[in-house]
């Protein structure tokens, strides 16, 4: 396992030195019950946050983005209804203002102690995400260890790509839940970042190290209009004139001078990013 990077610790890695500017307002603590607040009290003073997400607007590599960082160290990263909040706030004025976002998430899921009501944050948070995409902008997903529960479920999976950290623990039902219910536990392996991206559920797998020169290489096949292709023109033959049977139509689909999609970007691109993802 690499590093367990703290959320200021990620944001000054990833983001241009000094560009940072924060989204957060402080959180309003008043309405829980003295025993839920003292424990939010307690999680804060840990982590070094307010809350389990940090959000905000900055530059990687030049590019303005919009951030949305986890910090597991608040109360194992749960997502309860200030924090859900702070998330969908993010995205919409990152959607007004015409940001692709970064998210970058660690977490055990929604937070127990809030119930119901906190899961069903996950459903604003996706709605607000699925309109962001809706009109174009980028959002782009790095998931640590581990990632869980309904925020994997909810915008841990919605990325238009999604990379994970080397061997985190990425699934919807955790390994300790399984086991509790079946008796027997995973796999191993079946859960780690490595697996999920060999069977096609996430694009790959990325230190943070790497998220700088990534996200600007995403962001400039994602955003930046076309331009000259690198590539050679490769012009295939001319099919010969006349009838052709259909076995002959067929052999001339799988001629191995046909021209490909390979052929197609190296012409019409100069730069590729490849996804694996099953969506």
């Amino acid at each position: 396992m690499t590093h367990r990077w703290s959320a200021r610790e990620l944001l000054d890695l990833v983001l241009d030195a000094g560009s940072l500017e924060s989204w957060d307002r402080p959180i309003e603590l008043s309405g829980h019950e003295p025993g839920y607040r003292a424990e939010l009290e307690a999680a804060a003073t840990r982590a070094g946050t307010d809350e389990s997400v940090l959000t905000g607007r900055g530059r990687i590599r030049g590019r303005a983005v919009a951030v949305i960082v986890s910090e597991f160290g608040f109360l194992g990263g749960s997502i309860g209804r200030a924090a859900a909040d702070r998330i969908t706030s993010a995205v919409h004025r990152a959607t007004a203002a015409g940001l692709p976002i970064l998210a970058s998430t660690a977490s055990g899921g929604t937070r127990m102690q809030e119930g119901t009501p906190a899961f069903l944050q996950m459903v604003g948070i996706s709605r607000a995400l699925m309109d962001h995409k809706a009109v174009g902008l980028p959002y782009l997903v790095h998931l640590r260890h581990p990632t869980t529960g309904g925020v994997y479920a909810s915008w841990g999976s919605l990325g238009h790509l999604t990379v994970a950290e080397p061997g985190a623990l990425v699934a919807f039902l955790g390994p300790k839940v399984y086991q509790g219910l079946h008796g027997r536990p995973f796999r191993p392996g079946v859960q780690t970042a490595e697996n999920l991206a060999a069977v096609g559920v996430i694009d790959g797998v990325a230190a943070a190290e790497e998220l700088p020169a990534l996200v600007e290489r995403a962001l400039r096949v994602l955003v930046d209009p076309p331009g000259d292709g690198a590539g050679m023109r490769r012009t295939a033959p001319r099919p010969a004139a006349g009838r052709r049977t259909a076995w002959q139509t067929v052999e001339q689909t799988r001629r191995p001078d046909r021209i490909g999609v390979r052929d197609l970007l190296a012409h019409g691109a100069s730069d590729t990013l490849q996804l694996r993802g099953t969506g």
